[in-house]
Formats: structure tokens, C-alpha cells, sequence
């Protein structure tokens, strides 16, 4: 068993442990092509939510404010333990979060009791201090980090985590069929048939808590700058805005993706493409995550530590490094 701990029981980790299920069943999650060796097995989950803190696993994922829908019964009795708050809860974090007074576990103790081999950090946009204790104490319990959020944790914490020979991934996952990969992806399929780009945009409406929070101003600039440079990557000089640009509650788990672009080719003659991109956030990320979650446990046993360039590039949007004509 790959023996995974989660930090954050929020929509992914929802959709991550119904996967898992799946997975044990039988079940095919599409999309996934380099499938772990070994089953998933969550040993420990970390929140800060009274609504979430001690109850058991299987309860949690399906507690407020989590929206994504219930796929599978999920049998584990996992209870969820409470992690330090640090800055969770701080701006409009703290009208979400009903935050637990049950006193926090020693997280390093905790990780080593569950011989925990990969964390995946599940965290709020913006919860850097948070993101980092976590790889911190990754980095000394010796599980190798997958950080799904955009706080710069593989490129501070990548030098220690290779010394170490200990996986680092990070940062900021790229959904299996996101905004942000479909639009880079189509960025880039127009300049391999000789069009010349020349501005695009890309807005997000979703009703999920991840949606609600990064409308809050700074949080807001931090994923708009993160989308935005990834899709430039593609676009040869072009101007590029894309970013979150509300939050709608009635729409759940449910994301709406506009993407724009506008451009010459041939003569010179206009292109305008619009797509509409209508997807499920929560299981959006599943097959990346189970994905990485096979590999850092293949380099964990191999003693490859650090943020490999090439699966950082490939799984996330803002790796420590691109590769060269990405």
C-alpha cells in the first residue's frame, strides 16, 4: 500500500479518498496512465474545521462547507486530527472556517506513527505559512510533499528535500481538464499551425470554497499571476490575462472556464476562438494527484529527492523550473 496523509479535508481530498475506494474496487478512474504500484491507503488527514476535526474520515469529506457530491461509500473510520491553524483562517478564511479548540497533534509524531510515505498539502490559496510548516514537517518525517497549492513551498524547500533524498512536487497542481491546461493547450496547438497570437483572456466562476476565497484581493493576484504566466509560457509574446473572477454558490463543485483567443494567420486575417469549459473541480484533480502520488512513492524508495524538473513541469503550474520549450 502506498500510505498517503492528506493536509486539508476539503473538495479534492473528498474526491481523492472516493477515488481511492474506486481504486480498491476495481473501479477505472479515467485519465490516469501512470497508475501507483500499490493500492492508496490514507493513514492520516490534518484540518482545522470543528466540523471536520475527530470525526472519521469517511464523514468529513461529505461535511460543510465541501460541496463535491458523493460518489462512493467510503468505509474508513480514519478519525481527522487537528493541525495547527497558523494563517488558515486568516482574511475571509475566518468567516468559513469554524475553527476547531481541540488542542493540535505533534504533526511530525504523527506522520512517523502512520509511516506515512507521500503528503499531499490540500490547503487554501494564500495559506503560505501553513504550506510551508507542513513541508517542513514532511521534510522531517521523511515523507516526500506534493504541494497542490501556489505557495512557492518546492522552490524553498526543494534544495533541502534533495539533500535528503526525499520527492518534493509542487507548485500549484494542473487539473487533468482545467481552464488553465485546456488553454495553454489550445495556445499552443495554434502556434504549431503558424498563427500569430496576440491576446487572450481566461475567467473562472466556480462555488467552491477555493472559488469564494481567491475572489479575496491579494489571494486573487497571487492565482491570476501563477494562470496568467503559465499560459504566456505558450504565447510568444502575446498579452495574456486569466485568473478567478467570481464565486457562484449555487454552482458547487461545478466550474465555469471562459477562455478567449484572438489572433492573425494566413493573409493576416483574424482568428477569434471562444470556448466555453464546464467541469467538476473536485475530480478535475484526482488523476494528476494519484498519479504523483505513484511516482513519490517510487522516488521516496529510489532516493530521488528534490522537485524532479520533469515531473514538475509536466503536473504543475508553477514548477521550481520549466523545462526548455515549455
Amino acid at each position: 500500500m502506498v500510505k498517503v496523509a492528506l493536509v486539508g479535508v476539503g473538495n479534492v481530498a473528498s474526491s481523492l479518498v472516493q477515488a481511492s475506494e474506486l481504486m480498491e474496487s476495481g473501479k477505472e478512474i479515467l485519465g490516469i496512465e501512470l497508475p501507483p504500484k500499490e493500492p492508496i491507503e490514507i493513514v492520516a488527514a490534518f484540518d482545522i474545521d470543528k466540523r471536520k476535526v475527530g470525526k472519521p474520515l469517511r464523514e468529513a469529506i461529505f461535511s460543510p462547507p465541501n460541496v463535491v457530491a458523493k460518489y462512493v461509500d467510503v468505509e474508513t473510520d480514519l478519525p481527522v486530527l487537528r493541525g495547527p491553524t497558523l494563517d488558515g483562517t486568516r482574511g475571509i478564511l475566518g468567516d468559513i472556517i469554524e475553527e476547531s479548540d481541540a488542542p493540535f497533534v505533534d504533526v511530525v509524531s504523527e506522520l512517523k506513527n502512520a509511516k506515512a510515505e507521500v503528503v499531499v498539502s490540500l490547503l487554501p490559496t494564500g495559506a503560505d505559512e501553513a504550506s510551508r510548516f507542513y513541508g517542513k514537517a514532511s521534510l522531517q518525517a521523511g515523507s516526500a510533499f506534493i504541494n497542490t497549492t501556489p505557495s512557492p513551498v518546492a522552490k524553498e524547500l526543494g534544495s533541502s528535500f534533495k539533500a535528503k533524498g526525499v520527492p518534493i512536487y509542487g507548485d500549484d497542481l494542473l487539473s487533468q481538464i482545467g481552464g488553465t491546461i485546456t488553454h495553454a493547450g489550445i495556445m499552443e496547438f495554434l502556434r504549431s499551425r503558424g498563427v500569430k497570437l496576440l491576446r487572450s483572456f481566461q475567467v473562472d466562476i466556480a462555488g467552491t470554497t477555493e472559488a469564494m476565497v481567491t475572489l479575496e484581493g491579494w489571494r486573487k493576484e497571487v492565482k491570476k499571476e501563477v494562470k496568467t504566466n503559465m499560459i504566456s509560457h505558450t504565447s510568444e509574446g502575446a498579452e495574456v490575462v486569466a485568473g478567478t473572477s467570481d464565486y457562484v454558490s449555487f454552482l458547487g463543485d461545478r466550474r465555469v472556464s471562459y477562455i478567449v483567443i484572438e489572433g492573425t494567420y494566413s493573409l493576416g486575417v483574424p482568428l477569434r476562438i471562444e470556448v466555453s469549459l464546464k467541469t467538476l473541480d473536485g475530480p478535475n484533480a484526482v488523476p494528476p494527484l494519484i498519479e504523483l502520488i505513484g511516482l513519490a512513492q517510487q522516488f521516496k524508495r529510489m532516493k530521488i529527492g528534490g522537485p524532479v524538473k520533469e515531473v514538475c513541469a509536466a503536473y504543475f503550474k508553477s514548477p521550481p523550473s520549466k523545462l526548455v520549450g515549455r
